[in-house]
């Protein structure tokens, strides 16, 4: 009996050992094919991640199968309100034509946090209301805002030579210059990062540590763990720990340590593919095994796909070119420079045409971006039709126009202000919201566009204006044309008891003529319709004070 009990412990170690040698050949040969070894991430092995696939994009094995295609390649000029309004039109084009899945594929140093949040809770609404998921491609680089929008795809692929990470949030400071944005702000966008990435069940800490360079992870036993300073750093054997993010150096991953973390499903290996022709690229369609992506498992055995890539129309880069702060903000200062010179000139010319162009511009990209709403026109429309009931037909001596100066600059600053809506001041970290600093941030823009407008409107006033002063309706002159006399002395004007008619309505300012002579007068009492005798019953200076007969 000894012997068998130890012929039966041999036994069992050998089918121990064989079992062990079967399944480290698995997990390399699974490795090989992309997906990840042991961590805190996703944890798909390629069965799973082939059913999670299968799960998630239905493709119809008898019909063609349309594949949606959103390119953000904008390594030099970063995510933006443009980048929203041209994600938003493709996705609300992706309703309707109902692909079987999304290619996003991202190529971009990162940008605006606003918009990129927009743009993130847009693809991940898109995914589980829509059941149209998105798989994010990183063509070469996801930094920033470009990996917070790679977390919001249910699925990640990324070519061999890919990067994401280094999502710190800067801002400019006095002198134009940027710098690491206060610890208040790190903090609400660490939260976020994490949030975003727990949504389709990936490791948040490595999230985290995109944002903030403070944070230390390391891979520990299979795990990816937070220390709070480094001498927890475990460096002796048997089981060191793997250092992920050092403390001081914010987290970016090339493309082998994304699938190695289970941030990333899918590598990309170099794969030859046909070359698009221009007809291809301005249709924007294609055959989808001209994408690399479709020569990996899985995607290879869909059949008759095509790719059905949205493409900006002349009427979307017209909106994206307004949706630029510096043309906002010259159309901002062509309004206010357009509507001066107009105010100081005879009849309605260019200026006022150039003004009004500006504005009109101005609602039109507001809209187009989902920026103004309703409330805004309105406060808008009123501001100008109590501005116009000053002007021509109840003088107040500027009351009325204050009031619709005042409405008209709400109406036009809610509209010039984008995530206006949507501020909020966050108590937890003592800083207001995305929304709110990108509110402040272009509130900053129309700022420096009134001041400069201001100078402008000084230099038009000292040198232009005075040129063409003679031809002005608010501008007073002593003999402008025959039979007016304006600002003359007390003794060249009618005395108290002349009679004479009113040329205008008196309200209470208006004209009056008496012996053929045009006088500036007053009423004394009641609005005085044009037509009515009146009476000049005292001087006060050079003002004429008259009542009605």
């Amino acid at each position: 009996m000894f012997s068998n009990y130890w012929f039966q412990r041999a036994a069992l170690l050998l089918l121990a050992y064989l079992f062990y040698l079967f399944s480290w050949n698995v997990a390399f040969s699974v490795e090989s094919e992309g997906v990840y070894p042991p961590s805190e991430g996703r944890k798909l092995p390629f069965e799973q991640l082939e059913q999670e696939l299968a799960k998630h994009i239905v493709f119809d094995s008898e019909k063609p199968n349309v594949v949606g295609h959103i390119l953000i390649d904008d390594r030099t000029s970063g995510i933006s309100q443009s980048t929203w309004l041209y994600v938003k039109n493709a996705l609300d084009h992706y309703k309707k034509t109902k692909p079987i899945f999304i290619i996003l594929e991202l190529n971009t140093p990162g940008g605006e946090v606003y918009p990129a949040q927009q743009i993130s809770d847009a693809l991940k609404e898109m995914d589980i209301q829509n059941n149209i998921p998105v798989v994010a491609y990183i063509n070469n680089w996801a930094m920033s805002a470009g990996a917070m929008l790679a977390y919001s795809c249910r699925f990640i692929t990324v070519v061999k030579d890919g990067s994401m990470g280094a999502a710190e949030p800067v801002i400019e400071n006095g002198t134009g210059k940027m710098e690491s944005a206060s610890e208040k702000i790190n903090s609400a966008m660490r939260a976020d990062f994490g949030s975003r990435a727990r949504f389709f069940d990936r490791d948040p800490l490595l999230a985290e540590a995109m944002v903030d360079k403070d944070l230390i992870i390391v891979l520990r036993d299979g795990k990816v763990i937070k220390l709070d300073n480094e001498s927890e750093i475990r460096t002796s054997e048997p089981n060191p720990d793997e250092v992920i993010s050092p403390k001081g150096k914010l987290l970016t991953l090339g493309a082998d340590k994304l699938i190695a973390y289970g941030i990333a499903d899918i590598l990309i290996p170099p794969t030859k593919t046909l070359p698009l022709t221009p007809e291809e690229l301005e249709m924007g369609k294609w055959p989808a095994d001209q994408s690399p992506i479709f020569h990996q498992p899985f995607f290879k055995d869909i059949p008759r796909a095509t790719i059905d890539s949205y493409q900006m129309d002349w009427k979307l880069r017209f909106f994206a070119f307004l949706a630029s702060p510096t043309i906002a903000s010259l159309l901002f200062m062509g309004m206010m420079v357009g509507f001066y010179f107009e105010f100081s000139t005879p009849g309605f010319g260019l200026a006022g045409s150039v003004a009004v162009t500006c504005l009109f511009l101005i609602i039109l990209s507001s809209f187009a971006l989902e920026i103004g709403n309703w409330l805004e026109l309105i406060l808008l429309i009123v501001g100008i039709g109590v501005i116009c009931v000053e002007l021509f037909i109840l003088p107040t001596f500027g009351l009325l126009g204050f009031v619709g100066i005042i409405f008209f600059l709400m109406g036009l600053f809610g509209m010039m202000l984008p995530g206006l809506g949507a501020l909020s001041f966050e108590f937890d970290t003592h800083t207001l919201n995305a929304a709110g600093q990108m509110a402040f941030e272009r509130l900053g823009w129309l700022c420096g566009a009134m001041v400069a407008s201001f100078v402008l409107i000084a230099f038009l006033a000292r040198y232009v204006t005075p040129q063409v002063a003679g031809w002005s309706r608010l501008v007073l002159k002593g003999n402008e044309q025959v039979g007016y006399i304006a600002g003359i002395s007390s003794a060249d004007l009618p005395l108290p008891g002349s009679k004479g008619e009113a040329v205008t309505a008196l309200r209470p300012a208006g004209k009056i003529m008496i012996n053929e002579i045009l006088y500036d007068a007053l009423s004394t009492g009641a609005f005085i319709e044009k037509g009515s005798p009146v009476i000049v019953s005292s001087l006060d200076g050079s003002t004429i004070m008259v009542y009605q007969t």
